[in-house]
């Protein structure tokens, strides 16, 4: 078949003129089944609708002879034009392996590729034009492997949202448990250095505790080691003065005599309730022996070496 007539059955199958010029030309006028297979490879590319990049002459044959007919060719044929035992051309070329006829040498070579089949010879056998029923029975046939590549496309895309919505989610549930799992660390972060800190503040309290308790026996250590040392650190002079004046009841007690002594000795000078105070630091009140509330020794209240205590009649405690 000639590349007019595949021209025009496939515009008569309906396809448009600019994606049959394209055809017929991309398998260099091969034949109507390789039009309409480069036609359905082809069929969704974004450039299928644009005018052909080159003209071509469709009505004619796809390229012109090589050479002029030999002369033998020439003298083959008798005067009743009958062709001769010998003198046969090639119409086709057959695949000898599946026995398939082929208008030329590119849909030849397609059928290899597609099979690997490689064992081909020339046939005089010429393949027919189809006719009606075979154009239409072919359109169909088109028709259904166009829409069979459609649905397939179809579901290829709709394949391929889902993997990508698949994806999308997998790729938002991995941010969310990053974000998560940097905020668990975060937090625990924070925990731990808010542990950090009580922890370092307790120690430093502890410290502290400890400097003034080791403070404390240090120097209640130094009043022992001076109440234990040289003869005049061992007693103390106190000095009583009385609240209407005179001379002061004075007497030296040992360093570790306690105040219950000091008390018992004012109160056989004085009668009624008293306080005994010192000036300067105010050390407190020492009641009469009805109200001995404090026994600690003369060293530990620091009266010695010497000290002056005020006699103060105490008016609240009643003999």
């Amino acid at each position: 078949m000639s590349s007019k007539s595949d021209f025009n059955t496939l515009i008569e199958m309906g396809f448009p003129q600019n994606r049959v010029e394209k055809a017929v030309k991309a398998t260099k006028g091969a034949g109507l089944q390789p039009a309409m297979d480069w036609l359905i490879a082809h069929s969704e590319d974004a450039d299928i609708d644009d005018p052909p990049t080159t003209a071509q002459a469709l009505g004619g044959p796809s390229s012109a002879p090589s050479s002029a007919p030999s002369s033998a060719e020439n003298q083959g044929a008798n005067d009743d034009g009958e062709i001769q035992d010998g003198e046969q051309t090639a119409q086709s070329l057959m695949c000898n392996d599946c026995q398939k006829l082929f208008r030329d040498a590119p849909a030849a070579e397609r059928h290899a590729i597609r099979t690997q089949h490689v064992n081909f010879s020339e046939s005089t056998t010429a393949i027919k034009p189809l006719t009606e029923e075979e154009r239409q029975a072919k359109l169909a046939e088109l028709k259904d492997r166009l829409a069979e590549k459609r649905a397939l496309r179809a579901l290829e895309e709709k394949e391929e949202q889902r993997s990508k919505e698949k994806i999308r989610r997998k790729t938002g549930q991995e941010i969310t448990l990053l974000k998560e799992k940097h905020e668990e660390q975060e937090m625990k972060k924070a925990l731990e250095a808010k542990k950090r800190e009580k922890e370092e503040e307790k120690k430093a309290k502890a410290k502290i505790m400890a400097e003034i308790e080791l403070d404390k026996k240090n120097r209640a250590a130094k009043v022992d080691c001076g109440a234990k040392g040289t003869g005049w650190k061992r007693y103390c002079i106190l000095a009583i003065r009385q609240p209407e004046g005179g001379a002061p009841l004075t007497r030296t007690f040992q360093a570790d005599d306690r105040l219950t002594t000091v008390i018992e000795f004012v109160a056989m000078h004085r009668q009624g309730a008293f306080k005994l105070m010192t000036p300067f630091p105010r050390f407190g009140s020492l009641g009469s022996p009805r109200c001995l509330d404090v026994v600690s020794s003369c060293i530990r209240s620091q009266l010695r070496p010497s000290a002056c205590l005020h006699h103060m009649i105490d008016r609240q405690i009643r003999p």
